[in-house]
C-alpha cells in the first residue's frame, strides 16, 4: 500500500546529468529506405498472415528492422 504508482522512463546511460544529450527528431537524411529486394523479401514473408493489419504491421517492421545499418 506504500507504493501506489511507478513511472519507468528511458534514458541515455551517460550523459544525461550533465546536459550533453539532444533530445531532437532524426533529420530526414537520416532516415534510410529500404531497397527493392529487402521489401520484396519483406512482403513474401509476410503474405500467408491472413489478418491484414497485422500483415501490414509485421511488413512495416520487417522493412525498418532490415533496413537499418549494420553497426
Amino acid at each position: 500500500n506504500a507504493i501506489s504508482r511507478v513511472r519507468i522512463t528511458q534514458t541515455a546511460p551517460t550523459g544525461f546529468a550533465e546536459g550533453d544529450i539532444q533530445f531532437t527528431a532524426p533529420r530526414d537524411t537520416e532516415v534510410r529506405q529500404a531497397d527493392k529486394e529487402t521489401v520484396a523479401r519483406v512482403h513474401d514473408t509476410v503474405t500467408p498472415v491472413q489478418d491484414g493489419e497485422l500483415r501490414a504491421a509485421l511488413e512495416r517492421l520487417g522493412r525498418n528492422v532490415l533496413s537499418k545499418p549494420k553497426l
